[in-house]
């Protein structure tokens, strides 16, 4: 028999549950989903400024090279570690990609040189001998110039004039130049060619060139470089043949030399100066003639002994 609905509630029957809808305040239900996002953001900015970034240094040889271990450094300080080695696609290279750590991405800029630290007891030398031990790891200048992500490495150390002005030269052809080679103004060597590797579009050769701290002062916006082969032959066979060697080491290693116009209103340039390098010097640029003043000599410097240059004048009489 079934109970009506207007039949009365029985007096032992539990009470009905009185069931409400909860509702939120409208800004704290977002509150939960707007922590998450934010945590996901630093979390993402975080990784990003921790991730390395990849270049690639080219050398004749990776010997002693070890993938995770062998660091990159810059004045003892490591900036990055070998990530892989690899043969280059002509197999006659071996190409290190090395891991940069973040806050020192900017070192891989145009003009940046590297080479691989080595014991080193040639020429009464005695270098590099931490890596007996160690192992060999690489060193690095940084650059001044635009992003790069792939660089020649360098055979050796590269001469060190200490707070000289660098300025990159672009060349078509390398004109026998390499580095160490010397960079003359009116005959006087005041600078080396410190490295040089191709651009990273393969159009032109990048030569970063080191001019002494003393000299700096002499090159300014207007200033123009040009190859040197060391030799300078005039005569003929019945007047004579006049050979100049302005340098042995010009001779062999090829060099630059440089003037600068009579235009007192350029004013010097800053490291990361761009030049184009010419195959040769124009009459008029060799009669430009500044007066320029220049800081004392200090003497008896480890880099006047580095620059020094010998100077050979030979003459051939016809018959």
């Amino acid at each position: 028999m079934t109970q009506s609905a207007a039949d009365p509630i029985p007096a032992d029957a539990p009470p009905k549950p009185i069931v409400k809808k909860m509702r939120w305040p409208v800004p704290f239900i977002w509150l939960v989903p707007l922590c998450a996002l934010a945590a996901a953001g630093y979390y993402l900015y975080q990784h990003h400024e921790e991730q390395a970034t990849q270049i690639i240094l080219k050398f004749d040889s990776a010997e002693g090279l070890r993938v995770g271990q062998t660091p990159v450094t810059v004045l003892g300080v490591p900036v990055g570690k070998v990530a892989e080695i690899e043969l280059s696609a002509d197999q006659r290279q071996a190409l290190v990609h090395v891991d940069l750590q973040r806050p020192y991405v900017s070192i891989a800029r145009q003009g940046a040189l590297f080479w691989i630290v080595r014991p080193d007891f040639s020429d009464g030398n005695l270098t590099g001998l931490g890596t007996v031990v160690s192992g060999p790891y690489i060193e690095a200048v940084p650059g001044v110039g635009e992003p790069e992500k792939e660089f020649v490495g360098l055979a050796k150390e590269p001469v060190s004039l200490g707070d000289g002005l660098i300025v990159l030269l672009h060349a078509d052809q390398l004109q026998h130049l390499q580095p160490d080679s010397p960079v003359y103004y009116r005959g006087v060597q005041v600078g080396v060619i410190q490295g040089l590797q191709l651009s990273s579009d393969s159009t032109h050769v990048e030569i970063r060139a080191v001019i002494r701290p003393r000299y700096a002062a002499l090159v300014t916006a207007g200033t123009k470089f040009w190859s040197v082969s060391g030799a300078d032959i005039e005569g003929g066979i019945f007047s004579g043949i006049s050979v100049k060697l302005d340098s042995l080491r010009a001779l062999l290693t090829g060099g630059v030399a440089f003037a600068t116009p009579e235009d007192h209103s350029s004013e010097p340039v800053k490291d990361g100066a761009q030049f184009t390098l010419n195959a040769e010097a124009k009459k008029d640029w060799l009669t430009w003639s500044p007066k320029i003043s220049l800081p004392p000599e200090q003497p008896d410097s480890a880099q006047n002994q580095q620059l020094q240059s010998v100077g050979v004048t030979s003459t051939i009489t016809g018959k």
